[in-house]
């Protein structure tokens, strides 16, 4: 049996019809990457899909999945993450205080630090709006959600 993984779970217009600010130039290649951290975090959940296209069929299942995708990228946007960088999480420093006479900066290191585990964190993961969004929802569970009946229809499938 062959099925079929969707690309991306919103679009622009999505996202532009969610967050508040401009749409970057880059937010197709932003949802497709949220796209993948959705799925992974609704991996156990079970609900039926269109076999062309991968999509949920319930409009409340595919609802919450487009509107934990653009809750993770309107995240990312506002950390300033960009797919492009492979996730290499690029930082900037911070300065603390500066110095006139002898020239010297210090750098305030541990919020730089701070600020690359949250990028990272948004990265790798779901932010926690997005993950409890969905939990709100009955999706991103901890376990297999079974499906009553002699046997599954045959329309779904574990995503």
């Amino acid at each position: 049996m062959t099925f079929v993984v969707p690309t991306t779970l919103a679009n622009a217009a999505d996202y532009g019809s969610f967050a508040s600010g401009p749409t970057p130039a880059n937010i197709d290649a932003i949802l497709r990457s949220c796209t993948t951290l959705v799925l992974a975090a609704t991996k156990m959940d079970l609900y039926a899909v269109d076999p062309e296209t991968g999509l949920a069929t319930d409009p409340a299942t595919a609802n919450a999945l487009r509107d934990a995708t653009c809750i993770q990228a309107q995240a990312w946007v506002r950390l300033g993450i960009d797919p492009a960088t492979g996730g290499v999480m690029e930082s900037s420093k911070i300065a603390r205080s500066k110095k006139i006479g002898s020239a010297s900066i210090e750098y305030a290191d541990s919020e730089v630090q701070a600020t690359v585990q949250v990028r990272k964190a948004a990265f790798t993961g779901l932010v926690p709006e997005a993950l409890q969004f969905l939990r709100t929802r009955g999706l991103a569970g901890f376990a297999p959600r079974a499906a009553w009946g002699p046997r599954l229809h045959p329309g779904w499938y574990w995503q």
